[in-house]
């Protein structure tokens, strides 16, 4: 069987009350996906109003490894 490699992107769904809080928990999700040394790029983020709590802030990230 062949070792076969391609890009892998990780879709992580956090919720917060600032920009920061939700910048670190998504990226603490990637790097646990990912491994703790990776270097990652954000390919999306995007936020909105956190529908269930009504305070706050939920957003969806998508990370990417870099080769």
């Amino acid at each position: 069987m062949s070792d076969t490699q391609f890009p892998l992107t990780l879709r992580v769904t956090v919720s917060g009350a600032t920009p920061d809080e939700i910048r670190e928990k998504a990226r603490a999700q990637a790097l646990d996906f990912f491994g703790p040394d990776s270097e990652l790029d954000v390919i999306s983020a995007e936020a909105e109003c956190d529908p269930e709590h009504g305070i706050g802030y939920q957003a969806v990230v998508v990370f990417r490894r870099v080769a």
